[in-house]
C-alpha cells in the first residue's frame, strides 16, 4: 500500500522543523548541531550596560552538513563583523552523539580571534515522565585559539514552551531563559559574562 504524498510532505516538514528547533549554538558555544539545508536562523541580543552592545547572528544551513554563521558586534563607536563555518561529521541518530568541527572568526576580526574547535552534542534518549522536562541536550567540546580549551553546556526544554540553557564557554559561565510563543520563535533573556542581555531568535525554512 502506497503512502499518500500529502502525508510524506507533512512528515518531512515535521522532521525539518524538529531539526531546526535543535540548538545550533547553546548561547555562545557551538552545540555540534547544524541547521538543516535550506534553513536559516536570525538572532539578536542587546545589553544596555557599559555603553551598550548588540550582537547579531545570521546562520544558514547548507548541503553536506555545513553551516555558515555571520556575527556582528555593534556599539555606538564600533562595528565588527566576522564569519564562522561548522561541518557536521557525525549526525545524532539517537544512539550516537552529533559531532562537528568548525572555525570561528575566519578573518580574525574579533577580540577573541580565530578559533578552531571540536563539538559534541547529545539528546538524552529517555526522560522519565515528569511535568518539568520534555527534552534535555548535553554539549561539550574543546577549542584552540579564540576558544581556549574545554567548553560545555546543557539545554532543557519544558512542556510550557520555556527553554533553559547554560554553558561554560571556556572562560565564563553564561545562561539564558527562552520562551517560545510560536514555533521556531524564541524571546530570550541572557546572562553573558555577568552582563544582562535581552533579545530574540527566529528560525525559518527557505
Amino acid at each position: 500500500m502506497s503512502v499518500p504524498r500529502s502525508i510524506i510532505v507533512v512528515l518531512c516538514a515535521l522532521i525539518a522543523l524538529s531539526a531546526i528547533a535543535r540548538a545550533d549554538r547553546v548561547i555562545l558555544t557551538p552545540s555540534a548541531y547544524n541547521l538543516p539545508p535550506g534553513s536559516a536562523k536570525l538572532e539578536v541580543a542587546r545589553r544596555e550596560s557599559r555603553g551598550g552592545l548588540t550582537r547579531y547572528w545570521a546562520s544558514l544551513g547548507l548541503v553536506g552538513g555545513i553551516e555558515v554563521e555571520g556575527l556582528r558586534l555593534e556599539t555606538r563607536s564600533r562595528q565588527v563583523d566576522s564569519l564562522s563555518l561548522q561541518v557536521n561529521i557525525l549526525p545524532d541518530v539517537g544512539f550516537t552523539p552529533a559531532v562537528s568541527v568548525g572555525v570561528r572568526d575566519l578573518a580574525n576580526r574579533t577580540d577573541d580571534g580565530v578559533a578552531f574547535y571540536l563539538a559534541v552534542g547529545y539528546r538524552l534518549p529517555y526522560m522519565p515522565p515528569n511535568p518539568f522536562i520534555e527534552e534535555m541536550y548535553l554539549f561539550g567540546g574543546i577549542g584552540a585559539g579564540g576558544i581556549k580549551g574545554p567548553f560545555a553546556g546543557a539545554e532543557i526544554r519544558t512542556p510550557y514552551h520555556i527553554v533553559l540553557s547554560a554553558e561554560y564557554d571556556s572562560r565564563v559561565w553564561n545562561a539564558a531563559v527562552s520562551w517560545e510563543p510560536a514555533p521556531l520563535l524564541r524571546l530570550r533573556l541572557y546572562s553573558i559574562g555577568g552582563e544582562t542581555y535581552y533579545g530574540a531568535s527566529l528560525a525559518i525554512s527557505l
